[in-house]
């Protein structure tokens, strides 16, 4: 294996020269430039992490931080964000190191290693955390990119869903198929986008003629607990016992969607014909379900490619003002609509 001394040697200079043209530091001229370059390629010479790490003063570890609920086999959601920043990486020389957080967390006792021991050059943090994460990462001044969550009254460097207009589109498309009695299913309430994914609900009713506050009372489901398909289940079946008019659901997630479509099926409910389903997210087993869901696609691989070059930037700029990124989504019909 070459060495860096072979490097230097290999192109006559110096091995102080060839580690500032390895860690573009410095000024070297545009010809010495090259010809190490050239060397380097060669012979096939890969500098060490650890030796990098010394000469930039940086680890060239960049942290993925969800929350434990988050980072599971039915909600993949957030798995395909981190997929995205691994696709995004692998043309530089950082490594993504994942790990999952308690809800219930404690700097002192639940701090991930790789922060314990700052063994990172800056952090996204992926759907709902913990608070307290938050405020010690700022403590701590450590560069961090939320991604698809917000704190009331806090401005931070994040990547966001562009939720209302996603979910104003799938109730449009619901009212122009013909559905007048749509509800809404969702759980998380706590989280910001499922506000804004309501939000749009409530809108595209408003804008159809048909929002009104009793209209809103009699087809929400609103709960304040983590989504899934028992949340689906239950929802629909208490919106169909309040009103047996029901011919529409909107749901907050593709994963709550299943659950009211599997409700419905096992009373026998006609897809569409009698009630359609629109989930949100479009994760994969969306397009396998029977019959298929239609959903609110989100680029979720984007969103992990743009959350890793937003970050990038910042630990080069870290005193830039804080930005907020939208990405858009795309309304998808499918046979339950």
């Amino acid at each position: 294996m070459s060495t860096i001394k072979d490097v230097a040697k290999k192109a006559g200079v110096s091995i102080s020269t060839v580690s500032l043209v390895i860690n573009n530091k410095g000024y070297v001229a545009p010809e010495t430039r090259e010809k190490i370059n050239n060397v380097i390629e060669e012979l096939n010479y890969k500098p060490l992490h650890s030796a990098r790490k010394l000469a930039t003063k940086r680890t060239g570890n960049i942290g993925y931080i969800v929350w434990d609920a988050h980072f599971s086999e039915v909600e993949i959601f957030y798995s395909q964000i981190f997929l995205g920043m691994e696709y995004a990486a692998r043309n530089s020389d950082h490594y993504i190191l994942l790990t999952t957080v308690k809800d219930e967390f404690d700097p002192k006792e639940d701090l991930p290693r790789f922060l314990k021991y700052r063994d990172v050059d800056g952090v996204v943090l992926a759907g709902r955390v913990p608070h307290k994460l938050i405020e010690y990462l700022e403590n701590q001044e450590m560069p961090f990119v939320m991604v698809d969550y917000g704190i009331p009254g806090k401005v931070f460097n994040s990547i966001v869903i562009d939720n209302y207009n996603g979910g104003f589109q799938a109730v449009d498309q619901l009212i122009k198929s013909g559905k007048k009695n749509i509800g809404f299913v969702g759980g998380s309430y706590y989280h910001p986008s499922i506000k804004e994914r309501y939000r749009g609900y409530k809108e595209a009713l408003e804008v159809n003629g048909l929002g009104t506050n009793e209209y809103y009372d009699k087809f929400s489901f609103l709960k304040n607990v983590e989504t899934s398909p028992e949340i689906g289940m239950e929802g629909v079946r208490e919106l169909l016992s309040k009103n047996p008019e029901l011919d529409g659901v909107f749901c907050c997630n593709d994963t709550t969607a299943i659950g009211v479509a599997n409700e419905l099926k096992s009373k026998n409910k006609i897809i569409p014909n009698e009630i359609a389903v629109v989930g949100f997210d479009d994760i994969t087993s969306s397009s396998f379900c029977t019959p298929s869901l239609s959903t609110v696609r989100v680029p979720k691989l984007d969103i992990g490619k743009q959350a890793y070059k937003l970050l990038t930037e910042i630990i080069e700029s870290p005193t830039e003002t804080a930005q907020t990124r939208t990405i858009s989504v795309e309304y998808i019909k499918r046979q339950s609509s």
